[in-house]
């Protein structure tokens, strides 16, 4: 599956907890060694922020390249374009070659980005809220409930 490159692009704000994290850092898929894709000196501030044996609620930011958490540009892009990804699916969309292209675009212009993401969103808004039978509330977005 292809992940809509602006949609991820909200990742451009806010934070994550490092339970999401840890398996890159330390363990990724179950290899004993950290995420071979992930910027090596990005991981280890990251490691610093979520040590191995932490409970891994501390929250990190998913744009490390602002100060302002909340602040909206395409340094997103730039950043995943260096292996600096947070979440694994970040990182992928700058890797996979269906979606790289699109990244160093959305990289490359702040204004094209502010226009493209603004459209995408005003597109996601129109999706209906399931309903009924028809949808569920879950207990955790990760798992459909039992």
């Amino acid at each position: 599956m292809i992940v809509n490159c602006m949609y991820v692009g909200g990742h451009s704000v806010g934070v994550t907890h490092c339970v999401f994290v840890q398996d890159r850092l330390y363990n990724f898929q179950n290899t004993g060694r950290q995420d071979k894709t992930m910027n090596p000196s990005f991981a280890q501030l990251l490691k610093r922020r979520c040590p191995r044996n932490s409970n891994g609620g501390t929250q990190i930011p998913l744009n490390s390249n602002t100060k302002n958490i909340n602040q909206m540009d395409n340094s997103f892009y730039r950043q995943i374009l260096g292996g600096r990804g947070v979440l694994q699916i970040d990182q992928e969309i700058a890797l996979d070659s269906r979606t790289r292209g699109i990244v160093k675009k959305l990289a490359a212009n702040n204004q094209d980005f502010n226009i493209k993401f603004g459209k995408a969103m005003v597109k996601m808004g129109a999706i209906q809220v399931l309903t009924g039978t028809k949808g569920e509330i879950r207990r955790s977005c990760r798992v459909v409930n039992k």
